[in-house]
């Protein structure tokens, strides 16, 4: 009920209810984002317009998705809007400060992050979205078919061939 009740308040114009959106959604919607281009400035001003498209956008939103599938697919549609625009170079995520972490880190543990994080950076971008929704965003097949706006199949497709490309780069780390 807090959704359709923030959707609401939303499309009525409420200036709190996009403080409420903001605050309920920044932490993750940036996350996929800067998951998707590997590079924090560009992350942080796709970040920004994604919302202000969002704002504008919002009295259209027609409620068929989840709230949080429907910004992941605005946010989605803008990063593939501004990287067919511009070839960016993309920083490694290793630059990026953690995004959520314990205050006393595994050094072993944040070493086989990073390099899941950069064998994830390194898959083509359409498998890299499938993977970043479902495993960092625990998205179900069918929330990810309505973000990318592909069918379930070829998500479950992506994210096989993505899966077993991380298997065989994992191996030839660990050989």
């Amino acid at each position: 009920m807090h959704e359709q009740d923030l959707i609401r308040r939303l499309q009525e114009g409420d200036p709190r209810a996009v403080d409420d959106l903001v605050d309920e959604y920044k932490a993750p919607l940036f996350a996929f984002i800067i998951r998707l281009v590997n590079n924090r400035e560009l992350a942080e001003d796709l970040f920004q317009e994604t919302w202000i498209k969002v704002i504008r956008s919002v009295r259209r939103f027609r409620g068929d998705s989840k709230l949080s599938t429907w910004l992941f697919q605005v946010a989605l549609n803008h990063c593939r809007d501004e990287m067919r625009k511009k070839r960016y170079i993309h920083v490694p995520l290793e630059e990026v400060e953690e995004l959520a972490g314990d205050s006393t880190p595994d050094p072993e543990r944040l070493h086989l992050a990073k390099e899941v994080r950069k064998i994830v950076a390194e898959l083509p971008d359409k498998m890299r979205e499938v993977v970043v929704l479902k495993y960092y965003h625990d998205l179900m097949d069918e929330e990810i078919a309505s973000v990318t706006g592909i069918p379930a199949g070829t998500v479950k497709s992506r994210l096989h061939r993505a899966s077993e490309i991380i298997r065989k780069k994992w191996t030839n780390i660990n050989a």
